[in-house]
């Protein structure tokens, strides 16, 4: 089936856009549930690696499995190998009851990540609801932030929404993400895209553009997949033959900043 959110994106797929699960805490398996919140990149990664071969002969230490480090451990597990383990682990501390949902991987060095979270705003008067999302009601008020390592902000146009998200509803809260430090990035891209133009005024190396920018969730597997297809159809287009390239980049361009601003 295609999986595009619009004729803008020729993306075959089998992913389900209306897919949405009972929740934000990624119950699927043990595995999902063990990484979650795990800040670190490099320790999701050694994490995810190690429960997913099976029985481990060497645990890993409990310690090591916390959302956040001490500041005192974190530094230790940083001096290791700077490059690698300090991704991510300066990212700031969940709310009560916050779970991320999905993040943004940038292949820069050190990689830089962005944590995509949500966490249940009750309405006065209502109580806790911890089930199945009652999206009549309206008790279930689920409220997001997207936020990065140093204090950089992000803006969200809608950052509450009543209910579990779909994944069709995710990729639009995810594209329509604003990035105000970064200097002339194009409005009429979706974040992601956004990120690869950023990246491209200094990258040109298709291959390498193309694993700039990876989107991931344990809450919706198949997401990954949607924009690793998505991403590389758009770098394929900005580099294009060169007696192409420019040709083709315009009319990429006003097919993205069409489907942008109906998606708006």
């Amino acid at each position: 089936m295609t999986a595009s959110l619009s004729r803008s994106f020729p993306i075959e797929t089998g992913i389900d856009l209306d897919f949405r699960p009972s929740s934000y805490v990624a119950e699927w398996c043990a595995t999902a549930v063990a990484v979650q919140n795990i800040v670190g990149e490099e320790r999701r990664e050694r994490v995810h690696q190690r429960l997913a071969a099976g029985g481990l002969r060497a645990p890993m230490p409990e310690r090591l499995l916390a959302d956040h480090l001490t500041a005192p451990l974190r530094d230790k597990v940083v001096a290791l190998d700077p490059a690698r383990n300090i991704t991510g682990e300066y990212l700031p501390p969940y709310e009560p009851g916050e779970n991320e949902i999905a993040r943004v991987v940038l292949g820069t060095t050190p990689r830089l990540v962005y944590s995509l979270r949500a966490w249940t705003r009750m309405l006065p008067g209502k109580r806790p609801h911890f089930g199945k999302t009652t999206r009549r009601t309206g008790e279930d008020h689920k409220v997001y932030r997207l936020v990065g390592e140093g204090g950089v902000r992000f803006t969200i146009p809608s950052p509450w929404s009543v209910g579990v998200l779909s994944v069709r509803e995710l990729i639009q809260l995810i594209d329509r993400a604003q990035a105000p430090h970064l200097d002339d990035v194009p409005t009429h891209l979706p974040f992601p895209e956004a990120l690869l133009w950023w990246r491209s005024r200094h990258e040109h190396d298709g291959r390498a553009l193309q694993r700039f920018v990876r989107v991931s969730s344990v809450v919706y597997p198949e997401l990954g997949a949607f924009y690793r297809q998505r991403l590389r159809w758009w770098v394929a287009g900005r580099l294009a033959r060169p007696s192409e390239c420019m040709r083709f980049a315009d009319s990429l361009d006003r097919a993205m900043e069409g489907w942008w601003q109906r998606a708006r």
